[in-house]
């Protein structure tokens, strides 16, 4: 394989978007964007260029030229996302990572194979013992050299074949155990699933901006099952978080919420989120500025006789 390996990650839009951030963090370990360039839905980087939300289908056109710049600028791999359009021209890449519907898959280069597989036995990579639980798909994983505990910060146990699909492909690039789990376990995927939450941990969010109507009732689902204690809502589009934050927040203080946001790109909707926990549950810049005034006046009704008396005022 030559510099950068050429990785291409096929499938739907969801699952391939997830497949790539896992394997990205997996490939790139402790050195963010040192190693490894992405052409994606979400984010264009090239070592030269860098883009968020691009047109993935013209990038994918100007590939020479990402090649190029990810070769002077020393990354090691880049991974391209890849529609049904692009995946005509696989011939060219140094690894390809297909993820089907059903949590099943392959990854393949030139001179090797694995099939995986969420619930097959079959499979070369599988998984057994998952369990979901508080923003954590937990596995035990089984590769032809391996078996290792395994973690991503995903909710739904329908995120499987996608981190199956990652573990695949870093397994034919040569990764092992050790260099894998970390990677998963610290992934970042924004905007499918990841779990936020407020500072007093009063109310929750799981954000998916995947319009297909079976993304979201699939990650709404998860939701109940595993966030069973939570008071669950969806709320759909940004400018409808805020009231729904509110209404989180009138509720009793042991209560917790959980909202499922759906129907906009997961920046806005992540941005509505932050700023509405930050309208509720930090105090205004009115309250703020009058917290001095309220001390002062409370100094000055104290009986003189206790100030002399006090601890603090004879230290």
């Amino acid at each position: 394989m030559g510099a950068p390996v050429l990785i291409g990650v096929a499938g739907g839009a969801r699952d391939r978007e997830v497949t790539s951030a896992l394997l990205r963090t997996v490939l790139d370990g402790r050195d963010p964007y040192g190693r490894v360039g992405i052409v994606g839905a979400r984010e264009l980087f090239d070592g030269a260029e860098w883009l968020r939300r691009p047109d993935t289908s013209a990038e994918l056109l100007r590939i020479d030229e990402h090649v190029r710049n990810a070769r002077e600028s020393g990354l090691a791999y880049l991974i391209l996302e890849l529609d049904e359009a692009a995946e005509r021209g696989t011939q060219r890449l140094d690894l390809i990572c297909t993820v089907g519907a059903g949590g099943a898959g392959t990854a393949r280069t030139a001179a090797r194979g694995l099939s995986f597989s969420a619930r097959g036995a079959l499979a070369d990579v599988g998984a057994s013992g998952a369990e979901a639980h508080y923003g954590y798909v937990q596995f035990h994983a089984h590769t032809p050299a391996w078996d290792a505990p395994l973690a991503v910060p995903l909710t739904g146990l329908f995120n499987l074949g996608p981190a199956l699909g990652a573990v695949s492909s870093a397994v034919l690039l040569g990764l092992d155990a050790a260099q894998i789990a970390p990677g998963l376990l610290h992934a970042k995927v924004s905007g499918h699933g990841e779990l936020l939450f407020s500072p007093d941990h009063r109310v929750f969010c799981l954000v998916e901006e995947s319009r297909a109507r079976r993304d979201a009732e699939r990650l709404v689902a998860a939701a109940r099952e595993d966030y069973a204690v939570l008071r669950l809502e969806v709320v759909r589009g940004a400018d409808a978080v805020a009231a729904a934050v509110a209404r989180a927040y009138a509720r009793e203080a042991r209560e917790r919420t959980l909202l499922v946001l759906l129907d906009g790109s997961s920046d806005a909707l992540e941005d509505a989120f932050q700023a509405a926990v930050r309208a509720q549950a930090l105090p205004s810049s009115a309250e703020r500025d009058a917290e001095p005034a309220r001390r002062k006046k409370a100094g000055a009704r104290m009986d003189p006789g206790q100030m002399r008396e006090s601890p603090s005022r004879m230290a």
